[in-house]
């Protein structure tokens, strides 16, 4: 009986420690540095905060809380912008497919189209008018002549495989290397669209996983075989097309073959579901996403850095728990885990709250905290913390954090996130 109640009192203090934001609180009111309305600002004076922040790290995430708030949009624009023109940014990584993203990127570099077109690849749905806006900024700065170093844009994610239940085919990225072998190698190109015709209809979310071993096996080896093909004929590849459409086409490949590893440890469709051994498609697809971003990092950016946008889920350094993700057997790895693992210091994640929803407004969580600061909109340094051994506790602990707009996930922000920013629902409009 004493021992009960001893662990009931321990599991009341530990309740109250989680709830209890004071000591929180009031270091963020005074360390917390303000910003400007992004949409209303005036000039950069209070960016020169988070290039302070951030230091000489050569790859800046900032994570949005959920998809489709224009606040995070808003200052992710006016962010990378500072970047470029004062820390010696030249590329753009956003959540999506890189495949998908090609005609984002020729579009910047003064290809044809509009920017609501382009735009319009990158998302699910009509565009967000600030994904238009950056792209227009983008092919401006790009078509000025005293700017040498011209921008990149690329999607860091895996080809979209569609959605729970969905038959259709889906193979951007081979089809467009298909085509570039068909421009540089007709013989090469007849022979992978003849070793493909078969998987090309099975590549949806509920055919490709349902392959037998032995076809999982034969396509897997075709991929790599192109992969061979397209790194042993480089030069020849080139001079017969451009390093910029090789390189394309080589990463479209790589893009194709991370899917297949992907959907190889993907579990059967279950509609309404989750899985719980989908955790390893989770930890096959942040891991590429992680590959993508070092290869924009060391062959794409043209010698700078590179910005990612994407969620908060994808870029913290912490496994992913809580809410949906405890359907999972195991707690997926997160691209900013891999990422940190991979370039250290040299990777600074910026974690992003907004006043909350009153279905994630728990008494406990970041969020709660972060909006009792009482500032419309501000950034943190977590690495400071040292001398304020309340708060270093406080942020030890795993807390709630806004995943969406009605879910969750748990982690612990002293570890997850380099810096933490906060903006008020409707900023700057």
């Amino acid at each position: 009986m004493l021992q009960l109640c001893a662990l009931f009192a321990t599991a009341q203090s530990a309740a109250s420690n989680l709830s209890d934001n004071s000591a929180f609180v009031h270091w963020a009111k005074t360390h917390g540095r303000p910003l400007q309305a992004s949409n209303k600002a005036i000039d950069d004076k209070d960016l020169y905060a988070v290039k302070e922040m951030i230091g000489e790290a050569r790859v800046v995430a900032l994570g949005e809380p959920a998809h489709g708030y224009r606040e995070p949009l808003a200052f992710r624009n006016r962010l990378f912008k500072f970047l470029v023109q004062h820390c010696g940014f030249t590329t753009m990584a956003v959540e999506g497919g890189l495949a998908e993203s090609q005609l984002a990127a020729d579009y910047i570099s003064g290809g044809a189209g509009t920017a609501e077109t382009a735009a319009a690849s990158l998302s699910i749905g009509d565009p967000a008018p600030e994904n238009i806006e950056l792209l227009k900024w983008m092919r401006q700065y790009n078509a000025d002549t005293a700017h040498k170093i011209k921008l990149r844009l690329y999607g860091m994610d895996i080809q979209i495989v569609g959605f729970p239940g969905d038959t259709k085919p889906n193979h951007t990225a081979l089809s467009q290397v298909l085509a570039y072998l068909g421009q540089v190698d007709t013989v090469s190109a007849r022979r992978a669209n003849i070793d493909l015709v078969f998987y090309m209809t099975q590549m949806s979310v509920v055919k490709y996983p349902l392959l037998s071993l032995k076809d999982q096996l034969a396509l897997t080896a075709i991929l790599e075989n192109i992969v061979a093909l397209l790194e042993r004929q480089r030069i020849d590849f080139i001079g017969r097309s451009s390093r910029e459409q090789y390189e394309w086409a080589y990463r479209n490949t790589i893009a194709a073959l991370q899917r297949d590893r992907m959907m190889r440890v993907m579990p059967p469709d279950q509609p309404g579901k989750i899985p719980p051994e989908a955790w390893k498609a989770m930890n096959a697809r942040d891991a590429a996403m992680a590959d993508n971003i070092n290869w924009m990092l060391n062959t794409a950016a043209n010698g700078g850095k590179v910005f990612i946008f994407a969620h908060n889920a994808h870029v913290k350094n912490a496994p992913t728990t809580g809410g949906v993700w405890d359907a999972f057997a195991r707690p997926p790895t997160s691209a900013g885990q891999y990422l940190k693992s991979i370039l250290g210091s040299n990777y600074f994640v910026i974690g992003s709250s907004i006043a909350p929803e009153l279905t994630t407004l728990q008494a406990n969580s970041l969020d709660k905290a972060l909006l009792q600061v009482n500032q419309p909109r501000y950034i943190l340094d977590m690495r400071v913390t040292s001398r304020f051994p309340e708060v270093v506790q406080w942020l030890s602990l795993t807390r709630p954090m806004q995943a969406n707009k009605v879910s969750f996930f748990m982690l612990p922000a002293g570890t997850a996130f380099d810096a933490l920013l906060f903006l008020d629902k409707n900023d700057g409009r």
